[in-house]
């Protein structure tokens, strides 16, 4: 029944930020919902278990953190902003009964996306255990790994915003700082964060924990193959700046830059 709840919860709060975004005429503001529905999956799934033990308040706390981190980010961002090129583009293929394809292409996949994604958070509340030693020692390995992927996210976001802040920088290529080593710190570390989540959940020593691979996995491959990388990459196909700064710069895992 906690699946459904947290099923259910989900659907009422994608169905809010859907009105809001037709009200805003900006379905770029599914992006904001994308952290907060991560926070709602594990505040609903703590609170209908009632099983507060150290993994899941880790967890939650954890995802707290970064879900309104990043819906400040892309909310003062996006809010009185023009919508989105990705989300222009689609109005553009879609032609007619936009609101319709909006709602189930946009709003509704995102919601299964975060559902599926959420898995390892809410099979964490969901078993009851008892902490043993080697547990508390695989919390710790996934805290710092998260804690890793936070700051390659956050640090990557705020180094990006400060470059794009300077009239000095308009039609160059972020290169330095994080960027330096990855062509997407803030998509490395995403990705990075819910494999720490995973490994979190493993700390419960109990081998549900590991059929929620399929979170993390699934994330990854989102970031690394459709709407992450892929996207922005083809933004930035024909600059031949990009190209010579993508030339020696890895794609994703932060490796030394080639000479």
């Amino acid at each position: 029944m906690m699946f459904l709840a947290n099923a259910v919860a989900l659907f009422i709060f994608f169905n809010i930020f859907f009105i809001i975004a037709q009200i805003k005429k900006n379905n770029g503001l599914a992006d904001m919902a994308w952290g907060l529905g991560f926070i709602v999956v594990a505040i609903s799934s703590l609170v209908y278990q009632g099983d507060y033990s150290i993994p899941a308040l880790v967890i939650t706390g954890l995802v707290a953190l970064w879900g309104f981190r990043l819906f400040f980010y892309i909310g003062i961002r996006n809010w009185n902003k023009p919508e989105d090129y990705r989300y222009v583009d689609m109005r553009k293929k879609w032609g007619s009964h936009q609101k319709i394809k909006a709602y189930l292409i946009v709003f509704m996949l995102q919601m299964t996306f975060l559902y599926i994604i959420s898995l390892p958070i809410q099979l964490v509340n969901y078993l009851t255990f008892e902490m043993e030693m080697i547990g508390y020692i695989i919390l710790g390995v996934g805290v710092i790994l998260w804690i890793i992927g936070f700051y390659y996210e956050a640090v990557g976001d705020a180094q990006l915003k400060n470059f794009k802040k300077d009239p000095g920088n308009k039609g160059k290529i972020m290169q330095s700082g994080l960027w330096r080593y990855t062509r997407h710190p803030n998509y490395f570390g995403e990705a990075l964060m819910w494999w720490a989540i995973w490994i979190i959940s493993l700390s419960t020593l109990n081998g549900y924990s590991l059929l929620s691979i399929v979170g993390p996995i699934f994330i990854t491959y989102l970031l690394l193959y459709v709407s992450g990388v892929p996207m922005l990459e083809k933004k930035y196909k024909d600059n031949p700046l990009f190209q010579e700064y993508a030339s020696r710069t890895s794609v994703f895992f932060p490796l030394p830059p080639k000479k």
